[in-house]
């Protein structure tokens, strides 16, 4: 299996990505870095298990917003939420009190949630460090007895396969 996954642009493969990472409920910001010669953000949610994580990459980058009003010992993400805009760039917003309204106010989120709006987001799963590893099988197939009936789903996700090289860089160099 892949390392890194990309965020397809659709409404499936957006809710594959959101799926298969809980929505990021009980994630919390390890880290949020802003790298401008390779026109990146990337941020590190830590699980609350302490020993896994999540990497967000954000390339080719439109705008981003950090909150940093954060209490880091108790504030855990109780969801998360992503769309495609308009301009076919993706959103990635770290609150999902609006739920599937989010579209319908997101002006008044932006105000205060961290979010990252670019044309590609990829992902992979981390040890508790941050360091990407390979995608554990229990991500892909997820099991859960939801009020005492089993069910199994299925992520269908996009593996990352092209050359960084061609993807992490300035717009002038692209």
């Amino acid at each position: 299996m892949a390392i890194w996954y990309e965020v397809e642009k659709s409404a499936e493969g957006i809710k594959n990505f959101l799926e298969s990472n809980w929505d990021f409920h009980d994630f919390r910001p390890e880290r949020v870095e802003y790298i401008p010669g390779k026109d990146l953000v990337e941020i590190f949610l830590k699980y609350d298990t302490g020993d896994t994580g999540v990497l967000l990459r954000f390339a080719w980058i439109h705008g981003v917003h950090i909150n940093t009003k954060r209490n880091y010992d108790g504030e855990w993400l109780s969801g998360s939420v992503a769309f495609v805009l308009e301009n076919n760039a993706i959103i990635w917003l770290d609150d999902d009190e609006w739920g599937n309204q989010s579209r319908e106010h997101l002006d008044e989120i932006k105000k205060y949630a961290t979010w990252v709006e670019a044309e590609k987001i990829f992902w992979a799963i981390t040890d508790a460090d941050g360091t990407p590893v390979d995608m554990p099988q229990d991500r892909m197939i997820q099991t859960q007895v939801i009020y005492g009936v089993e069910e199994t789903k299925y992520f269908d996700l996009k593996e990352f396969s092209d050359d960084w090289d061609l993807i992490l860089r300035p717009y002038y160099e692209r």
